[in-house]
């Protein structure tokens, strides 16, 4: 009998966390993917057009945020694609923005517009009021096209009955080079990919931008080794250096690579950094991909494994299949790395995985002062 018909994929599971721990990781991938299915594994889309169709008048969409994740692109572009572009009001809250925040909900109930309140964990002394104005609402008196939008740390002072009656939404980065790739040019549009005067130089490099932005972000599962201090990095950060590829491209007669690069590594990343070491360190990484070979020349490699260049790709949907087919663990190498640099970091996955796993298992001793199981979850978010 072959291994196959021995043992079963729970009994591999058992042997990789005896043998090779490192690899735990991506043997419980195939071992979910085997039993549940490859979606499973693989970061969904954020489909917030669904979200918004399951809501109504009376209940708010509420984003728990992660560190590296920003929704409010994504629902000033809902907004836009709903004719709401002009009724989208949105509000940051803060020491003193609680009677703001009231009377634009106000105004929004009557007219029918949608509200945004971003970082309501900073503003905890003003919950009790949101809690107040939710429990006081009578869907009978607001227009049906009214919308609350809420985004918030996880919270102990966020309001309990406001959660339960929301819509709850969370969109943690992706994982892994090719994920980041792809998240990276779903929020990229035909209109923005085909419509700059010079097509060759901007597709060019807006995968370099957008590989720019992946390995960065990858780089901090390395620890120090990747960088001194984990930055945070956003989506946010990628969008608005986007926009000044396509502007600088646009209006300037060449390619202004000196000047892109300094705005990228210097200004729309390097305003995060604050390690000297890390800033020389981030403006060489783009350096090595913000180069005339990568315009000019046909498929250049932006490291010495031969799957990653940018790829001479005439459409959206080209660029897209490239990138899916792009390996889902990668080789340190493409982040400037030994492959030794990767034992570690799968190491501490794994014993992060595994602690996450045991921590949500039923506890059979009486309660002794240990968390309940509201702060396990909130911090593994």
């Amino acid at each position: 009998r072959g291994w196959d018909e021995k043992v079963t994929s729970f009994h591999r599971l058992c042997i990789v966390k005896s043998l090779r721990e490192n690899l735990l990781v991506p043997a419980m991938r195939v071992f979910v993917a085997e039993n549940l299915g490859q979606e499973f594994v693989v970061s969904p889309a954020l489909d917030l057009r669904s979200c918004f169709d399951d809501s109504d008048c009376a209940t708010p969409i509420i984003f728990v945020l992660s560190p590296g994740a920003d929704p409010t692109d994504n629902v000033i572009k809902l907004a836009s694609s709903l004719g709401y572009a002009d009724r989208l009001h949105m509000l940051s809250l803060g020491q003193g923005q609680g009677p703001k925040a009231e009377a634009l909900i106000d105004r929004a109930r009557d007219k029918g517009d949608w509200v945004m309140l971003q970082n309501c964990h900073l503003a905890a002394s003003w919950m009790t009021s949101l809690e107040k104005i939710q429990a006081l609402l009578d869907p009978s008196t607001v227009s049906r096209s009214y919308r609350l939008w809420l985004t918030s740390m996880p919270s102990k002072s966020f309001p309990v009955p406001v959660l339960q009656a929301g819509i709850k939404i969370t969109n943690e980065p992706p994982k892994g080079l090719r994920a980041n790739l792809t998240r990276s040019f779903q929020t990229i549009t035909e209109e923005l990919f085909e419509g700059n005067s010079k097509p060759k130089a901007f597709k060019k490099l807006l995968f370099a931008l957008a590989f720019f932005h992946a390995v960065i972000l990858e780089r901090r599962k390395f620890g120090p080794i990747g960088w001194n201090i984990p930055y945070e990095w956003m989506d946010s950060d990628f969008q608005v250096s986007t926009e000044q590829l396509d502007m600088y491209l646009n209006e300037q007669p060449g390619v202004p690579l000196k000047t892109l690069s300094y705005l990228v590594a210097e200004v729309n990343y390097g305003g995060r950094v604050t390690d000297d070491k890390d800033v020389r360190l981030i403006t060489a990484i783009l350096a090595s991909f913000f180069r005339h070979e990568t315009v000019e020349e046909s498929n250049y490699r932006f490291s010495a494994a031969d799957m990653y260049y940018a790829p001479d790709a005439s459409g959206l949907g080209d660029v897209r299949s490239y990138i899916a087919a792009l390996p889902q663990d990668e080789d340190p190498i493409v982040f400037g790395l030994h492959s030794n640099a990767l034992i570690t970091a799968q190491i501490n996955q794994a014993k992060k995985l595994l602690e996450a796993v045991v921590s949500v298992q039923p506890q059979l001793s009486a309660g002794d002062g240990g968390l309940a199981p509201e702060e396990i979850v909130s911090n593994m978010v």
